[in-house]
């Protein structure tokens, strides 16, 4: 049985959620996650003051990433780092929020592991960008094992690591 508290959220009564709210029953899956509509179009990048420098903080969005990881040669690499700097730059901010950069390439990969799955051809090569150290971000919706295939065959020496699959 569900019952629905003033905030309008639906709670569950059923012992097999333990009291978290919105949660499926057992047994039940989750709907998957539509990565489209997190792309939101409708929102632009924003420059802030940054509260802790003082400076231009500009807030990256999905789309924005991906017209630059979109510029990214087959072969060639994209750290996140670098990433953040152009977008910064091409804006006039001091730097780019790495967090709402890493979170808007998270995004991209979702949507093109949705493309794959609908046998579209993918939007953007997200499989390019990679962390500062040059491992490949691990928990993405596109797996990382499909990200190296495809670095290898653009020509990249890819080798597994502890950490992850690491770029050469």
């Amino acid at each position: 049985m569900a019952t629905k508290p003033q905030g309008g959220t639906v709670r569950s009564s059923c012992a097999d959620t333990k009291g978290r709210i919105g949660a499926p029953a057992r047994g039940v899956a989750a709907p998957a996650t539509d990565w489209g509509s997190l792309l939101r179009p409708e929102r632009g990048p924003r420059v802030a003051v940054d509260p802790r420098t003082g400076g231009l903080l500009l807030r990256p969005t999905p789309l924005l990433v991906g017209e630059e990881v979109a510029g990214v040669p087959a072969g060639q690499l994209l750290t996140l780092g670098e990433l953040c700097a152009r977008l910064a730059g091409r804006f006039g901010a001091d730097r780019a929020c790495p967090l709402a950069t890493a979170h808007s390439a998270r995004v991209l990969a979702g949507v093109v592991a949705q493309d794959l799955r609908e046998h579209r051809k993918p939007r953007w090569p997200i499989w390019r960008l990679v962390q500062n150290n040059g491992v490949l971000p691990p928990r993405w919706a596109l797996d990382a094992l499909y990200r190296a295939s495809l670095l290898r065959a653009e020509g990249r020496r890819v080798t597994r690591a502890a950490s992850g699959w690491r770029v050469a």
